[in-house]
């Protein structure tokens, strides 16, 4: 069993705008959403207000986008994901079609 701590990690953030990224994200879980044809991070807000942990590097809690290859039951199994613009602002660009 894997903990919150063994997740994997948002390696990078490209979308600037949203509040939980501060030099990276901050958010102590995304979820990867399934929007058309986007894999989108359900997480983002955009806020001027910084949210989340300073200290903790976000990682991937839950992910929608079943037919992605590092999808197994709704977990991300990706050593690291990126997010950035893609279809939307902030799309997990690490996704694969299985």
């Amino acid at each position: 069993m894997r903990t919150l701590l063994q997740m994997p990690a948002v390696r990078e953030c490209a979308a600037t705008a949203c509040s939980f990224n501060d030099k990276g994200c901050h958010a102590p879980a995304v979820t990867v959403a399934s929007a058309g044809d986007a894999a989108s991070c359900a997480t983002f807000v955009e806020s001027s207000v910084r949210g989340g942990i300073a200290d903790v590097t976000g990682t991937v809690g839950a992910c929608a986008r079943t037919q992605c290859v590092h999808n197994t039951n709704l977990a991300c199994t990706a050593e690291s994901v990126t997010i950035g613009p893609g279809a939307t602002v902030s799309d997990c660009l690490t996704y694969q079609p299985a």
